[in-house]
């Protein structure tokens, strides 16, 4: 199993960057899809990604930095099954039926295709308004192993709710959006010893998780330290 960066702040040479973020996992499952309409459908033809070879997309959470690449990856693959949170806005919903893709509503945990399981909608709150998200976790060679967003239901929280519904004893990898930037040394610190307490053997925080974030994960997580940019590839 293995996960191939599409997007993200950082990226290796010859590949777009930006505000958002996107990868593949197993050739097969994308999950989100970044700001823009065109960046993402430029690194994968970048990346020699066949939108063919894809069977669906997994969208984090409705904010424009994980769902503007999705319309015209719809636009060029009509039918594409689109798991949602049932409480994504009419907007969202309404456009993606109107580009042709095929909604499939994620209450709960699901196993979308062979060893990739969404959570289904998790709740939690962003700028006092109720913002659902869902989260990716894959069951790999090596253990489990989680994908984020942003992570607004706090990432201790959702790697908790993994953890129990998969069934896990520790878990191999976490990475993506951490939803850490701003935060003070203290508190990073914090949820850096949660990760150990859950049995979290390699961290890489990105997107969201803030500059600051990144450099004391590094600092205590050593070798073990995952640094996440476009066009790289992650075994699992």
């Amino acid at each position: 199993m293995y996960v191939k960066v599409l997007y993200d702040a950082e990226a290796r040479r010859g590949l777009l960057s930006g505000k958002g973020f996107s990868c593949l996992i197993d050739g097969k499952i994308l999950f989100d899809t970044a700001e823009g309409p065109n960046d993402l459908v430029e690194n994968m033809d970048r990346l020699m990604v066949d939108l063919n070879d894809i069977e669906g997309v997994v969208i984090s959470h409705d904010h424009y930095d994980h769902t503007g690449g999705l319309w015209e990856v719809l636009r060029r693959k009509k039918g594409l099954k689109v798991y949602a949170c049932p409480s994504f806005s009419d907007t969202f919903k309404q456009c993606v039926e109107e580009l042709g893709g095929e909604l499939v509503f994620v209450d709960k945990p699901m196993e979308i295709s062979k060893g990739i399981f969404t959570t289904g909608e998790m709740e939690s709150l962003y700028k006092e308004e109720y913002m659902p998200e869902q989260a990716l976790y894959v069951k790999g060679d090596k253990g489990v192993s989680i994908i984020t967003g942003c992570a607004h239901p706090g990432i201790l929280n959702i790697l908790t709710h993994i953890k129990k519904t998969a069934g896990a004893k520790h878990l191999y990898m976490v990475f993506g959006g951490f939803h850490l930037d701003g935060m003070d040394r203290e508190s990073i610190g914090d949820i850096i010893t949660g990760f150990k307490k859950l049995g979290v053997e390699k961290a890489g925080p990105t997107h969201c998780s803030g500059t600051k974030a990144r450099r004391i994960f590094s600092g205590q997580y050593h070798d073990n330290f995952i640094p996440v940019k476009a066009g790289h590839i992650i075994h699992l």
